[in-house]
């Protein structure tokens, strides 16, 4: 078992005490440890004190799909590397999780990635098990969402997408799929990854047998996901419709994102959440305008 593990930084200091604490939990199942900064290049050399036994290195864009492609190029130059884990930097996983994973991918003949389950923050409440790909709207349907972990046991299943926040792939998936689009920047590459490893003949799957806690740590008195994740939200979906399939799709797909962005402002409107509420509702009607035209 010799997995390397992915993981972007991007100015997140107010995570480094409980990301550090994270990885201490998967760091004897870890071969190699990649930290990818993509924000401030002056965190570099400080991120390599924090964590003085992984490769940390400096991207030259923001791009999150560009940057995890950084870390994958490096990674592949080390032969003796069979699994390859993203993790993000407040994600906490169970004891032994990581080669739970690893013995689940290697085991099942045509898995090509596998994912834990992922229960909500501090809990034993399931936030995902595994995912479908909604056919017409290419939106996330989140598995067994909601339901305490005891009351679904201990299961493996065949899923058409797996949540971004933790995952492991065998090394031959990107050899031979190729990397990640870095058109997308950030946001629905699972969906994107989840088409292409369906069309090539291979699986995924997602397991309870091993489990992660994402804890979405913020910085004091954010309430909201950046502007950015919002315009992505509703753009890449669009993008992604344009990439596979016809103009039927493409048009299903655009009128629900944009739908989607009309409800988050009527919902913002309605409950007096607030003007940045409204602006990530505004933000997502945005992104679904630009994927028609972006390449």
């Amino acid at each position: 078992m010799k997995i390397a593990v992915i993981t972007l930084f991007c100015r997140e200091w107010f995570r480094a005490e409980a990301w550090k604490r994270y990885y201490v939990g998967y760091r004897d199942d870890t071969y190699l440890h990649v930290i990818v900064n993509n924000g401030d290049p002056a965190d570099t050399e400080e991120l390599k004190k924090w964590f003085p036994a992984s490769l940390v290195l400096r991207s030259e864009t923001s791009n999150m799909m560009a940057s995890y492609n950084l870390a994958l190029r490096e990674i592949l130059k080390h032969p003796e590397v069979d699994a390859i884990a993203q993790i993000v930097n407040d994600i906490q996983l169970s004891p032994g999780a990581l080669g739970v994973l690893y013995g689940y991918l290697m085991r099942e003949p045509g898995l090509a990635m596998v994912s834990p389950v992922l229960l909500k923050k501090d809990s034993g409440i399931v936030d995902s098990l595994g995912c479908t790909i909604h056919p017409k709207f290419l939106s996330f349907v989140h598995n067994e969402v909601g339901r305490p972990l005891e009351e679904i046991g201990v299961q493996e299943r065949f899923v058409t997408a797996l949540p971004a926040g933790v995952v492991l792939a065998r090394r031959d998936l990107y050899e031979e799929f190729g990397f990640q689009d870095e058109a997308l920047m950030m946001y629905a590459d699972e969906i994107d990854m989840g088409i292409r490893v369906a069309r090539a003949g291979y699986m995924l799957g997602a397991t309870s047998a091993a489990q992660a806690w994402h804890q979405h740590v913020f910085p004091a008195g954010k309430a909201v996901r950046s502007m950015n994740a919002a315009f992505f939200m509703g753009r890449n979906p669009v993008y992604i419709a344009r990439k596979y399939y016809g103009t039927g799709r493409v048009a299903v797909v655009f009128l629900f994102w944009v739908y989607r962005g009309l409800d988050e402002i009527r919902s913002a409107l309605m409950h007096r959440k607030g003007r940045e509420f409204i602006r990530f509702g505004w933000h997502m009607v945005r992104g679904a305008f630009a994927g028609l035209s972006m390449h």
